[in-house]
């Protein structure tokens, strides 16, 4: 079983790895597990790797950038922000950064609330989205029951959107001085804008991973299978 901790828990003050975080959250997980019709089976080895990093592997590995070269990797998703400095292919890391209060569950919000002021009934799912679909005018005219509050629906997402990049920006101010920046996470589309505007960097030194929000899940299987 492979498994992640916060950069802020794998990590100590000292961007050193934090053993006894590593141990409790395996501790925590190799035990028995019984399903719904009684069937057991027992976890027997936990992997704990750390969020956010091994997302950029594949893409390290195609740019293979010395050990003098610094990545920032942004992992922004649903509730939590966290972000890490790297050098060369992951030979060490540098600085760290998380932030459990920040995420893109901030435009979820503002989205569901433009909807219901516009009849529409709404969930966390019908919300996402939305967003996602924000600029696709003809969906938005088939799913929003008040036609005439769509623009209104759109502009509270794009300031809510505004909101977000502004706030992880903020948050990152001290990480201006890397060599590139890889974006992840299912909020990395959301940010990439503030982001290029925020790092004086080459268009080509800021990139959104592909399928950023299954990057991580993804390049940890293929790590794993070439283990």
């Amino acid at each position: 079983l492979s498994v992640t901790l916060p950069l802020s828990e794998y990590y100590d003050g000292d961007c050193q790895r934090n053993e006894e975080n590593k141990r409790r959250k395996r501790e925590n997980l190799m035990r028995e597990l019984v399903l719904n019709k009684g069937r057991a089976f027992t976890v027997t080895d936990v992997k704990v790797m750390p969020e956010s990093l091994p997302a950029a592997f594949s893409r390290l590995a195609e740019l293979k950038p010395g050990p003098a070269e610094t990545t920032l990797i942004i992992d922004l998703g649903g509730t939590t922000l966290d972000a890490g400095v790297i050098g060369g292919q992951l030979d060490d890391i540098s600085a760290g950064h998380g932030n459990p209060a920040v995420g893109v569950s901030q435009v979820t919000r503002a989205a569901a609330g433009a909807l219901r002021a516009a009849d529409r009934e709404t969930s966390a799912l019908i919300a996402d989205t939305i967003i996602r679909n924000r600029n696709d005018r003809q969906y938005l005219q088939r799913v929003i029951n008040d036609a005439g509050k769509i623009d209104e629906v759109r502009n509270k997402i794009t300031e809510a959107i505004t909101s977000l990049g502004a706030r992880v920006t903020s948050e990152l101010t001290a990480f201006r001085n890397v060599n590139r920046v890889f974006l992840v996470g299912g909020g990395a589309s959301l940010i990439e804008e503030a982001i290029r505007q925020a790092w004086p960097l080459a268009p080509d030194r800021i990139e959104v991973i592909g399928d950023p929000q299954m990057a991580l899940a993804r390049e940890i299987a293929l790590y794993n299978k070439e283990d």
